[in-house]
């Protein structure tokens, strides 16, 4: 039997099957042939198009806080495991010989696979770098939630108040949801999303969330 995962493995157990599906939602949108097969160059526009999207709602510390991100995601997936070096010289066959050329018909034979997982790396690691950025004003939002929650406890702790587990518990796992809601529908879809629509939306979900949650935590601890 196996036990509920909770707490802070809950959210990693999420992270990682979102970014394994982050994979799987890329190459399908690339090669599913229906209605029309969007191929690799589609892809690559659409990660342009996003990026100067957030360049141009952010300033240079920001975009310099993404290149990083970006930097970080493709050092392990690309530069350590040497598909970086293996992509770039596919065009120079002096350079494949012995063992290497097994290596060279691996990259020329899943060239299509390897740049769809290339410009994927990217466009979620950018994704990733606008939700770190995000991260202090949901924090203050939170806060701002929090203590009006907090005023609200004492209130029912002080006076004749009224106990719903109901509502804590439903709002406790809605901060949650809500949460991996912004991951699914941020970092999941392979086209271009403006922040803007998915950000504000998600400030004012865990905003109610955290309040309800604290508002009406058990009176008496």
């Amino acid at each position: 039997m196996f036990e509920k995962v909770t707490g802070t493995w809950w959210y990693v157990k999420w992270f990682a099957l979102v970014c394994t599906l982050a994979l799987l939602v890329d190459m399908v949108y690339v090669f599913w042939p229906w209605p029309t097969l969007r191929g690799v160059p589609v892809f690559q526009h659409n990660l342009q198009a996003e990026s100067q999207l957030v360049a141009s709602l952010s300033n240079m510390e920001a975009q310099a806080f993404i290149k990083k991100v970006q930097a970080w995601a493709y050092q392990p997936t690309f530069r350590w495991s040497g598909l970086h070096e293996m992509m770039w010289d596919v065009d120079k066959p002096a350079s494949w010989q012995g063992a290497n050329a097994y290596m060279h018909s691996f990259v020329v034979g899943n060239w299509a696979f390897l740049q769809t997982a290339h410009i994927g790396i990217l466009l979620f690691a950018q994704r990733l770098a606008v939700l770190a950025l995000s991260a202090p004003l949901f924090g203050v939002v939170l806060l701002a939630a929090a203590t009006d929650g907090f005023l609200s406890w004492y209130k029912r702790r002080t006076s004749v108040g009224r106990e719903s587990g109901f509502i804590y518990h439903r709002a406790k796992h809605g901060f949650n949801h809500t949460l991996l809601a912004v991951w699914v529908l941020y970092l999941l879809p392979p086209i271009v999303i403006d922040p803007r629509w998915v950000i504000p939306p998600a400030l004012l979900l865990t905003a109610l969330a955290a309040r309800l949650a604290v508002g009406y935590f058990k009176k008496y601890i």
